[in-house]
């Protein structure tokens, strides 16, 4: 009773109806102290957790340095121990033999110039060391001004060692017998620095010892998760800093005595959590250091999660005691308040609302009641009078239902207004408010004006990469058009070379552009599949036989297996395809050196309508570390970029990949260092109904006979296809066979195989030579490795051939003569000659113009077969010109040529009437294969 008595007096108002409100706001605060004092753990918890992390990270680099420097002082021992007294003549230099000493033979290096010849007996494999360690071997003469000499390595007439070091080595006692002392310019440190060590020759001493790279030891001391590092000489003097403007050793005083890890720094807050350690045979020391700072500007991921979270916490107790408050607290105090202060209230809660609130009364549309913001928003009220009368209707014509609409006030300023309609004093009113959507409706001009600056900014980069490829093309064309007619003319071997070299450059610069081109078009969306018709054995046939020549001037086998279940025609994206098996194989006979390269296809069946074509690469080359594979297909990456030295863009693999996702496929790669690469490409494909095929070779008896296993099933597998009846044959044994019977013999490079002797009929002999028909030798025929239609054929006329005098028709060369009379309407000068030379070098008559009205000027029906025209031109532009023939009736075949890559272009060629469209630079080949059909017609 006393206690209650005492305590009473202290705050009267527990005994009234806000002593709940009180206890839970003690309540409230006490939760918010608890999960402040949570945070403070945890984010005290996840600084030790950084603090352990770096000093791990230290550790590793400190251990790494120590192992450095001890692997160096070892050497020097062991060089040490190698001294020797030389009787016969002194040796050469190391740099002066004629050829590297082997690793382990011994040569002897002489010592100074002293009469008992003392040397230094080491190793090739020593030799080898020092230089693979880029260390430098010296010997510094006892004598009152030391003598320096350089044991290995070719002689240097400048090798100078600062004179503070020759000092230190003068002044070194007997105490440094058998010491190793590490040693640094204090004016340059981080150019050189020594470790020396003292050798007796007899009753002198000199010294022998090494010569480091400032900026080896520097590379091998920077660890970037280590931190910051400062090299210490005994007196604490600084010799390397990992910072241009490094801070001073002062800072860590505390921590020079002895090898510890500790928090440095000169304030009231530790600067810096470093780690010293005493390293080597001298009294250098180590320090790794890394700012406080940087430790807690790595928490703040963590800081802010951990503080949303905490603040959530305590926004739900808040609101929590909101709750409680409103459903408990307040209605206990509003049954004891009076309606007066009720009305009050709600009048405060009106005119401290961050809204606009006002009541209009129905029956003359007066304002009732408004707030402070509603007096600023809506000025002098123009607004109500102008639509209060409006509103009403609405409201209540409506259904008494809420509305809203939104308005702008005399002032510019956007609202949205909510009314309904409601009672007020025993009135009807309507209640209405007004936000201010002000911000919002700036943020939506703002967000349409980005929308068009996007707009414009991806129609700028469409125009760039447009312009580009045409401003870099057309210069290109007249290099790559030049270079292909040089190389048609009369070059000796020399020329032949640079040229060769000239043309890889250029055809690298050209594959860059079309790389970065379809990177774009691919980002851009602009790149979209064409589905067609197509061989897949001739697909893969025509990919393998164009690297056919590289390959084999490298010295490199490559051959085709293919599936005999693979259908013969399917339908898909081609082009794409092509360009996937281009790139790699171009990078197959790129990285392989030796060995071979194989592309098999293989068919699975997925449903009815479709099947799973899988194409594999493989190659012999080094192989790809498993590293590396993780950023194989990575743009512009390029596997072991500091190893090997071919060319390449590192896009072709980017966009392979991106080429098998637009198909639906997977393109996946099995690496190994060493044992070399193969690349497994998947695609799914629809069936497409071809003829059925015919049994050409029916009854047609074969062997086979081939050094690769592989190669022979796979031919056999086909000759049953064509209906032949075949069989392997062995070298070594005698086959029963008739004279109809036809050999197959595969004749691979690198593959030698014993012939079959006495063969009875006629033979097939595949080779790497490329003959795309078959070509009669004697009784043989010769046909291509990679050429399955050519194999078929051979055995057909082969099998009617029993002697030597036997008829058989060689096939007919083909004539690239095309006698086409061609108007050319170009206005660059350089590409007027190329063009020129190379439609004449097609056996075509050429008349060339400068521009499009000139053409047209020159065109007459009777004197041209085609009109091959520039696409860009002053005056009269080729989309111009080919308007302007159609219109007078022009029904020849009218060609375009543009630098510009992008796929509209091609498009827009041909809505403006053109027959074809050709890429600059153009080739002959598609030169020929664009005017051929027209002379067919002509």
């Amino acid at each position: 009773m006393k206690l209650r008595q005492f305590l009473r007096p202290i705050d009267t108002s527990f005994s009234t109806p806000s002593a709940a409100r009180k206890l839970l706001r003690l309540l409230c605060g006490a939760l918010s102290l608890c999960l402040l004092c949570s945070l403070a753990f945890a984010l005290s918890m996840a600084f030790n957790h950084e603090v352990s992390i770096s000093r791990r990270h230290m550790n590793a680099a400190m251990y790494e340095a120590q192992l450095y420097l001890f692997q160096r002082e070892s050497l020097l021992e062991h060089l040490n121990r190698s001294v020797v007294q030389v009787s016969a003549d002194p040796a050469p230099r190391s740099d002066e033999l004629n050829e590297p000493v082997p690793p382990y033979a011994r040569v002897t290096l002489p010592l100074g110039n002293d009469g008992r010849r003392w040397g230094l007996a080491v190793s090739g494999r020593d030799l080898a060391e020092l230089e693979v360690l880029r260390l430098n071997l010296l010997y510094v003469e006892p004598a009152p001004q030391p003598v320096v000499s350089r044991l290995n390595g070719p002689a240097s007439p400048d090798l100078v060692i600062p004179p503070v070091v020759l000092e230190v080595l003068r002044n070194a006692g007997p105490g440094a017998d058998g010491q190793l002392l590490w040693l640094a310019d204090p004016a340059d440190p981080k150019s050189r620095l020594y470790l020396m060590s003292r050798i007796h020759l007899g009753g002198q001493s000199g010294w022998l010892g090494l010569e480091l790279y400032g900026s080896d030891l520097a590379a091998a001391l920077a660890v970037p998760e280590a931190g910051h590092y400062l090299l210490l000489d005994g007196h604490h003097q600084m010799i390397l800093g990992s910072d241009s403007q490094p801070i001073s050793a002062e800072q860590f005083r505390t921590i020079w005595t002895r090898d510890s890890f500790d928090f440095t720094g000169g304030g009231l807050l530790p600067q810096h959590v470093a780690l010293l350690m005493h390293i080597g045979a001298s009294h250098w020391s180590l320090i790794y250091y890394q700012e406080v700072g940087e430790l807690l500007l790595r928490l703040w991921p963590l800081l802010l999660i951990t503080g949303v979270f905490c603040l959530g916490l305590m926004l739900a107790v808040a609101l929590l005691s909101r709750r409680i408050d409103q459903r408990l607290i307040q209605p206990a105090q509003q049954r004891l308040s009076a309606l007066k202060e009720s009305e009050a209230f709600s009048r405060a809660v009106i005119q401290t609302s961050p809204v606009a609130l006002c009541v209009l009364r129905r029956i003359d549309g007066e304002v009732v009641l408004e707030n402070q913001q509603a007096r600023q928003w809506l000025g002098d009220g123009g607004v109500l009078h102008q639509s209060g009368g409006r509103w009403i209707e609405q409201a209540f014509g409506g259904g008494g239902g809420p509305a809203c609409e939104e308005l702008t006030a005399g002032d510019g300023r956007h609202l949205y207004l909510t009314y309904v309609p409601t009672r007020y004093n025993g009135e009807e009113v309507l209640f209405c408010a007004f936000s201010d959507i002000s911000e919002r409706k700036r943020a939506e001009a703002e967000m349409a004006h980005a929308k068009q600056l996007a707009d414009a900014a991806n129609e700028a980069k469409t125009l760039f990469l447009a312009t580009m490829s045409h401003e870099i093309r057309t210069p290109l064309y007249g290099v790559l058009g030049t270079l292909e007619l040089l190389g048609r003319t009369a070059l000796d071997m020399q020329q032949t070379g640079y040229l060769q070299a000239i043309q890889r450059s250029s055809s690298t610069l050209l594959q860059l552009i079309s790389d970065v081109l379809d990177v774009s078009k691919i980002e851009a969306g602009q790149l979209v599949l064409e589905p067609v018709e197509f061989s897949p054995v001739e697909l893969t046939e025509e990919a393998v036989q164009s690297f056919a020549a590289a390959a084999q001037a490298k010295g490199l086998l490559i051959y085709a297996c293919l599936d005999p279940q693979l259908p013969s025609r399917l339908r898909g994206d081609a082009a794409c395809i092509r360009q996937i098996l281009n790139n790699l194989l171009s990078n197959a006979v790129k990285f392989t050196d030796n060995g071979r390269i194989v592309v098999r296809v293989k068919a699975s069946v997925l449903d009815a309508e479709r099947l799973s074509l899988v194409w594999q690469v493989t190659d012999t080359g080094g192989g790809i570390a498993a590293e590396e594979q993780t950023r194989l297909f990575d743009p512009f990456y390029q596997v072991g970029r500091n190893v090997h030295q071919a060319g390449g863009t590192g896009l072709g693999l980017s966009i392979c990949q991106r080429l098998t996702q637009l198909m639906n496929g997977s393109l996946q790669v099995v690496s190994e260092v060493g044992l070399g690469s193969s690349f497994a490409l998947a695609l799914p494909l629809e069936r497409a109904a071809g003829a059925a095929e015919q049994q050409e070779l029916s009854g047609c008896s074969v062997q086979v006979l081939s050094p690769v296993r592989e190669l022979s099933e796979s031919l056999c597998g086909w000759i049953q296809r064509w209906g032949g009846r075949v069989r392997i044959a062995y070298p070594g044994q005698r086959e029963e066979a008739d004279e109809r019977t036809v050999l197959v013999e595969l004749q691979l490079p690198g593959s030698p195989l014993a012939e079959i002797l006495d063969w009875p009929g006629c033979r097939v002999i595949v080779g790497v030579d490329g003959y795309t028909a078959p070509r009669r030798q004697d009784c043989d025929w010769l046909v291509g490795l990679n050429s399955l239609e050519a194999l078929r054929r051979a055995i057909g006329l082969a099998q009617g051939c029993v002697s030597s005098a036997a008829k058989c028709q060689d096939p007919v060369e083909e004539n690239h003569d095309l006698g086409l009379r061609v108007l050319v309407a170009e206005d660059n000068v350089i590409n007027q000659l190329i063009l020129k030379d190379q439609l004449e070098a097609l056996g075509c008559l050429v008349e060339l113009v400068s521009d499009g009205q000139e053409a047209l000027q020159r065109w007459r029906p009777e004197r041209f077969d085609a009109v091959l025209t520039d696409v860009n031109m002053p005056r009269m532009n080729g989309y111009q010109l080919t308007a302007e023939l159609r219109r007078r009736g022009c029904r020849h075949p009218i060609i375009g040529a543009t630098a510009n890559a992008m796929r509209e272009e091609r498009e827009r060629c041909l809505a403006a009437g053109m027959s074809d469209c050709l890429v600059k630079p153009v080739d002959l080949d598609s030169l020929y294969r664009c005017l051929a059909p027209i002379g067919e017609v002509a």
